[in-house]
């Protein structure tokens, strides 16, 4: 769902000496923007937003509103492919971003226009469990126990449960070869006890809800949550584990159909600034800003070995083998029945 951030426009008084041509006393043009992003990035936006309008409106003298969107990864995508008109994107996946670059929405160079492959922060992923830990999960291996259950995010339908499927189907494959990470794989699946669509969902079902032993999310996430409700839950970064980026872009052909390209653009290069960072590094995001990242890193835990997504062949190799149709997910559900 849609909604709007409005920011007011103040007014100068003018001296009654002075008579300014008429285009002089007129507001100045306020600029709409919609901004539309995975689930669990609303948190941060709330607080990054107000301070690009305030920067700009300080800059330019022009106000600038926003309309939001936030929703599982996958349904965000396929919503701007069935027309919904977003100025940016904000993902949890560049995979996501790839099939509006083949319906030539998105410009293909996307990735170089800004830094770290557009990407401002990353997270690594993490097992959170009950209070207290009662089942001493710790590991990848521990999510095939016969006695966990783990709430877990559709692979369809989010970036979040790509990273998390792979994050422990890779490190087993990368510590101990491919047939024991594809009987890690059906093992994992096996434990499903819920398949939710977006990571909020997992957080709720989890927390609120009390379904589950465990549940695999972004380290930022949990950061947030924790913040959020009264008795801590702990969790563990398993190592090996996998950097997440949260790529941007603007969406080349709304913004230049719409006229917001520049203002759009300046927005993208707003959440790289130290300001940007800085909030990012508050709401449990690791920045790439290497000085306010180790400001910070007693709210990050150590993980020893961080693999990135070129360590596996890239999105396309990876979905090819896990998570297309017909695939290893589909495969260990068909299996778990």
């Amino acid at each position: 769902m849609l909604k709007r951030r409005h920011v007011l426009l103040g007014l100068a008084g003018l001296g009654a000496q002075f008579a300014l041509p008429a285009i002089a006393q007129q507001k100045p043009k306020t600029v709409e923007l919609t901004l539309v992003s995975y689930a669990v990035a609303k948190p941060v936006f709330s607080k990054l937003i107000p301070e690009f309008q305030k920067e700009w409106k300080a800059k330019t003298g022009q106000d600038v509103t926003f309309k939001e969107s936030y929703g599982a990864s996958a349904a965000q995508t396929r919503a701007i492919l069935g027309g919904l008109e977003a100025d940016i994107l904000a993902q949890n996946l560049q995979d996501f971003i790839t099939p509006l670059v083949e319906k030539k929405l998105v410009n293909p160079n996307w990735s170089k226009r800004l830094p770290n492959g557009a990407s401002p922060v990353s997270s690594v992923m993490v097992l959170i469990t009950r209070p207290d830990n009662p089942k001493n999960i710790k590991t990848w291996q521990d999510l095939t126990r016969s006695d966990v259950q783990v709430v877990a995010i559709n692979p369809k339908t989010s970036g979040n449960a790509r990273w998390g499927a792979l994050a422990g189907y890779g490190a087993t494959l990368k510590t101990k070869g491919e047939a024991e990470a594809n009987k890690y794989f059906f093992a994992f699946v096996k434990n499903i006890k819920n398949l939710v669509n977006s990571g909020r969902e997992a957080t709720d079902t989890f927390v609120k809800n009390r379904v589950g032993d465990v549940v695999i999310n972004f380290e930022n996430e949990i950061i947030f949550t924790n913040d959020a409700i009264p008795k801590d839950f702990p969790y563990v970064a398993p190592s090996p584990n996998l950097r997440v980026d949260f790529p941007v872009t603007v969406i080349d052909a709304v913004v230049d159909k719409r006229g917001t390209r520049k203002v759009a653009e300046e927005f993208t290069k707003f959440l790289f600034t130290p300001k940007a960072q800085t909030i990012y590094a508050q709401a449990g995001y690791r920045p790439i800003n290497e000085q306010i990242r180790k400001a910070n890193e007693k709210d990050f835990l150590k993980v020893s070995k961080i693999y990135n997504i070129n360590d596996f062949g890239g999105w396309t190799s990876v979905n090819k083998k896990l998570f297309d149709d017909g695939a290893l997910f589909d495969q260990a559900l068909q299996a778990a029945k």
